[in-house]
């Protein structure tokens, strides 16, 4: 039989790279929001994408809800409060389907023409700092190096 020896244990410079790689990745994810976030065409389609995501995520479910009940389409008397349940869940998931749907158009639709791309007023430095504090509280932001690259107003 052999022995599982422990991984050696990590060197403070190790330790120091992956805490400097894990705090670059949330600094790009703080940079990315702003960026989406202070531009109303690039809100409006990361938000439309989020629909499209979950729409997805429906057309599974609801997948796995029709096998369930073909499952269950004569149930026992004693079954049908459970698949009441999942009928009702079903319907659910349809109206929430039909809403993602037309707010996902509705976003989209947005997004086209001039009037539709706008810019907060605030420096983006600003809405970068409400969220690092929001997502990664403590996280240390890179200065701006130059503003009229980084989309400061």
């Amino acid at each position: 039989m052999t022995r599982r020896h422990k991984p050696a244990p990590k060197t403070f410079q190790q330790r120091q790279t992956e805490q400097r790689l894990r705090d670059d990745g949330d600094r790009a994810v703080v940079e990315d929001m702003a960026s989406r976030f202070s531009c109303s065409s690039g809100v409006a389609k990361d938000f439309a994408g989020q629909c499209e995501e979950r729409l997805v995520d429906l057309d599974f479910d609801l997948l796995c809800s029709e096998l369930a009940l073909g499952f269950w389409a004569d149930p026992p008397p004693a079954a049908l409060p459970v698949v009441d349940a999942l009928r009702e869940l079903e319907a659910e998931r349809r109206r929430y389907r039909a809403a993602l749907s037309q707010l996902r158009e509705r976003l989209l639709e947005l997004t086209r023409g001039p009037a539709a791309h706008q810019h907060l007023s605030l420096p983006i430095s600003h809405y970068q700092g409400l969220i690092r504090d929001r997502l990664f509280p403590g996280l240390k932001l890179r200065p701006v190096q130059n503003p009229a690259v980084s989309g400061e107003h």
